[in-house]
């Protein structure tokens, strides 16, 4: 999905908010949204917001010659999920659709999301989210296809959220006759999720875990690896997770997928017909 003008403000703004988790100086905090203002005009309005992204917190990398910049926001929102699992799971267990109970607390996950500028209280939605109905719902699609499944797909978003993706991982196992693969960046990026943090969580347990090589916060297939293309192109069912899967896969690939988010900006709303703060289960065929 290609971007809008909003899209270099927000890019702006992500900037300014890593420059102030990393308590940096104001010399250093202008260097960097001096440097990326330099580099926005290079943008045509062809290019996704992922993709633009990953040169943007490359720059913020190389000036605070810090690789992995919101490390600390990511262990804290892992650590935030993981005091919810149990009252997550016994939902579960309770819920006379599993399924759906799974997919709804997986995407309440999307809420953890640095890069957004809408940003939403975790332990509020998840308290609303069990009766928030999906805006665009393609449930039934969705479990029609798995019931024939064989090889399934979930594309990772965030830290924190990832925790969430592993209920929906048992969920999938313990439902359907399938072989699950769980997508992670190849780096870090803003705080989406990479290897690191998908193989410190449950997530072995019931998917093999693909480092995507992607430098981007988003499955962009221009810089996936073979390994998971290749996975990509044999699935039977996909899900992507998050705004960034989404705007690097919408109308731009043409495999038929799954998108589960939460919509935190105007720019996707208007893309889908919908509004910020729904929930979106999207199947684009």
């Amino acid at each position: 999905m290609n971007i809008k003008p909003d899209c270099l403000v927000c890019l702006f703004n992500q900037a300014l908010k890593t420059t102030k988790l990393l308590n940096l100086d104001d010399k250093t905090s202008a260097k960097i949204l001096f440097e990326i203002a330099k580099i926005l005009p290079n943008y045509s309005l062809d290019f996704t917001a992922p993709q633009i992204a990953k040169d943007t917190y490359k720059l913020i990398e190389d000036i605070t010659n810090n690789p992995d910049p919101l490390l600390k926001a990511k262990k804290e929102a892992i650590k935030e999920v993981k005091s919810f699992k149990p009252f997550l799971y016994e939902k579960i267990s309770k819920s006379n659709d599993k399924l759906l109970t799974a997919l709804k607390i997986a995407v309440v996950g999307n809420v953890i999301d640095f890069g957004a500028k809408k940003q939403f209280n975790l332990k509020e939605t998840l308290e609303n989210i069990f009766n928030t109905p999906f805006k665009i719902d393609n449930y039934l699609e969705l479990k029609g296809k798995l019931k024939k499944a064989k090889k399934v797909v979930i594309i990772g978003d965030n830290c924190g959220e990832n925790i969430l993706d592993v209920l929906l991982a048992d969920v999938l196992k313990s439902m359907f006759e399938i072989e699950l693969f769980y997508f992670v960046r190849g780096k870090p990026i803003i705080n989406d999720v990479t290897i690191k943090e998908a193989k410190n969580s449950d997530m072995p347990k019931f998917a093999t875990i693909i480092d995507t090589g992607v430098p981007t916060p988003g499955y962009d297939l221009k810089y996936a690896n073979e390994e998971s293309k290749q996975i990509f192109n044999e699935a039977d069912v996909i899900i992507a997770k998050g705004m960034g899967n989404f705007e690097s896969l919408y109308k731009i690939t043409n495999r038929n997928i799954f998108y589960l988010f939460i919509i935190k900006c105007n720019v996707i709303a208007n893309a889908i017909n919908a509004n910020e703060k729904d929930i979106i289960l999207l199947y684009d065929k």
